[in-house]
């Protein structure tokens, strides 16, 4: 599948429009069941939403730039983090009716304002780690907010499973201390 991925990349790339089509029926169920998992509860129209906005920005520029599958989803997982994080942001900024059910009520569930404000603080913190080790701040964001497996995450980062194993215990363990600094 990784090199009809690849193919199918590339000729969309070459201006081939039936390639897109091909490509996101290929990939639409992996994506979904990766948002199914980050999202509270697998709550299925949360998950549906945003694998469509991903989609949306994978394609905002008119061009999608990954060469292959294990870019198409780490890509996916950059885009994931900036979705959760954008509609949490614009949701705890009040600036949207709350009766209006939003993005961020599916994938924050019941835990409401203190869960989306946990996941403002990871963001933050992730943006420290992502200074200090872009290695770390790829494992964490594809295993925490895109849902990853280890096994997803090693073949979209191009490292071994020990390796993501081994990163993603130190992700956590640095990003739990950063925060436990700036709580403190």
């Amino acid at each position: 599948m990784s090199a009809s991925v690849t193919m199918l990349l590339a000729a969309h790339r070459n201006g081939d429009s039936a390639a897109l089509n091909q490509l996101a029926a290929s990939l639409y169920p992996e994506l979904k069941a990766m948002a199914r998992r980050r999202a509270a509860g697998g709550a299925g129209s949360g998950a549906t939403t945003l694998v469509h906005e991903t989609f949306v920005k994978l394609l905002a520029g008119g061009d999608l730039v990954a060469e292959d599958r294990k870019q198409f989803f780490g890509l996916a997982a950059t885009i994931m983090r900036q979705i959760i994080i954008d509609e949490i942001r614009y949701i705890t900024a009040g600036k949207r009716a709350r009766q209006e059910v939003t993005l961020a009520d599916t994938l924050i569930g019941d835990e409401g304002h203190e869960r989306a404000q946990f996941l403002l603080q990871v963001d933050e913190m992730l943006r420290i780690v992502e200074q200090e080790d872009e290695r770390l701040a790829r494992v964490f964001e594809c295993r925490y907010f895109a849902g990853l497996t280890t096994g997803e995450t090693s073949e979209a980062l191009d490292l071994s499973v020990r390796s993501v194993e081994r990163l993603w215990s130190t992700a956590r363990s640095r990003i739990a201390a950063l925060m436990d600094e700036s709580n403190a």
